[in-house]
């Protein structure tokens, strides 16, 4: 599907990029041509050609070094996310530190953080996380506050988890994640009828995920449908999900059998 957010970030990147290189390529031409003639032409023999020849390379070094540093580190970002996408949560981390040692950003730091925070190590995860938030004063990028607010989520503290949620949802990416994320909160708290309002314009949508699956199971299951509800649960086997999603699935299955 076409994300014109994606699209228009994208583009950015390009232009950019190609600045960046353009204002290097000038620099380098300049200082090739001032050196050519500081020795082709006898006038030219003095320090102040030099020395304007000098800071020329000079600033076409700088330039070339910052300009392959700040790629690199996009480079292994971007890979660094392939990787957190895929989940691959090893390779993700060492990939963003590359990034984080080649151009350290507050995006480095917290894509760093949301790694260390998914993979159990919490204390350093948000710490980097805090110090990404510190660095933007004091607002979180939408991958951060997704998956912060997803690790709240786990633990059962949703007054710190709801508001990052609703913070990441300015992102398209994470719009559908937090709709059934809000659902799953408005169940757990007996509000069937908020849950379904989440949902309404996904209820008949194709069941492709569990906890799509658990959200409409649920929904079917405060109607009254119990053999709709155990149909949608039965797509999922146990096997195949988290402790955390065993134990909701189980909860739900008691229920349908009373």
């Amino acid at each position: 599907m076409f994300n014109i957010a994606n699209y228009t970030e994208d583009t950015k990147l390009v232009l950019l990029e190609s600045s960046k290189y353009f204002v290097l390529l000038v620099f380098c031409v300049l200082a090739i041509r001032l050196w050519r003639r500081w020795a082709k032409i006898p006038a030219a023999h003095n320090a102040g050609g030099l020395l304007t020849a000098g800071v020329a390379t000079a600033l076409a070094v700088v330039i070339g070094c910052v300009s392959m540093r700040q790629s690199l580190g996009s480079l292994y970002s971007y890979y660094g996310t392939q990787a957190f996408q895929n989940g691959r949560l090893p390779q993700a981390l060492a990939l963003f530190q590359t990034a984080d040692q080649d151009w350290r950003t507050a995006d480095t730091l917290g894509q760093r953080g949301v790694c260390l925070l998914m993979s159990g190590d919490t204390d350093r995860g948000l710490a980097l996380i805090a110090q990404a938030r510190t660095r933007r004063k004091d607002q979180g990028s939408p991958f951060e506050n997704f998956y912060a607010g997803l690790y709240y989520f786990t633990k059962g503290d949703t007054r710190t988890a709801v508001p990052l949620l609703q913070a990441s949802s300015v992102d398209y990416t994470y719009r559908w994640p937090v709709t059934k994320l809000f659902a799953i909160i408005a169940l757990d708290e007996n509000r069937a009828a908020d849950a379904a309002d989440q949902l309404k314009s996904f209820r008949d949508a194709e069941v492709t995920e569990f906890d799509q699956a658990y959200i409409l199971a649920s929904l079917k299951l405060a109607d009254g449908n119990k053999a709709e509800a155990r149909a949608l649960l039965e797509k999922f086997p146990e096997a195949d999900l988290s402790p955390m999603w065993q134990t909701r699935f189980e909860k739900l299955r008691r229920q349908l059998q009373d």
